[in-house]
């Protein structure tokens, strides 16, 4: 039997994450809450391995959401990121992109655009772990 996904719910605004997980839940995946960057961060170094995918909030106070991505860039995070914003703003996005977010959603999020987004977002990265895995052994 296929375990569910574990997502990583990241928002400074408590119903959010509320909301955010019991959608996931309902969609069979666990969801674990975070109130701050600095919170999930700080978890990473107290698990093994990271979550299947990353919800993160873009506007958060003491560390937006860039600066989670980017700090995860830089250690080399290989989970795959889906930022949730209500920031339609296109250089935004780009920034996003730019240090390696997977999908950049506007709010408000619908359970099917998230649910296709994350199962894209974690087919995307398994493929490429694969794919670096056999260049590795060859």
């Amino acid at each position: 039997m296929k375990r569910p996904l574990a997502i990583a719910v990241v928002d400074d605004e408590a119903s959010v994450r509320t909301s955010l997980c019991r959608l996931c839940e309902a969609l069979g995946m666990t969801a674990t809450a975070y109130g701050s960057g600095q919170q999930f961060l700080a978890s990473l170094d107290e698990r093994a391995a990271g979550p299947d995918c990353l919800l993160l909030d873009a506007h958060m106070p003491e560390m937006t959401g860039l600066e989670v991505q980017e700090q995860l860039a830089r250690s080399g995070a290989t989970f795959p990121t889906v930022v949730i914003t209500a920031d339609d703003a296109p250089e935004v996005e780009y920034r996003y992109r730019a240090v390696g977010v997977s999908a950049y959603l506007r709010k408000p999020v619908g359970s099917d655009e998230l649910m296709a987004v994350i199962d894209q977002a974690v087919h995307e990265r398994r493929a490429l772990t694969r794919s670096r895995r056999r260049t590795d052994r060859n």
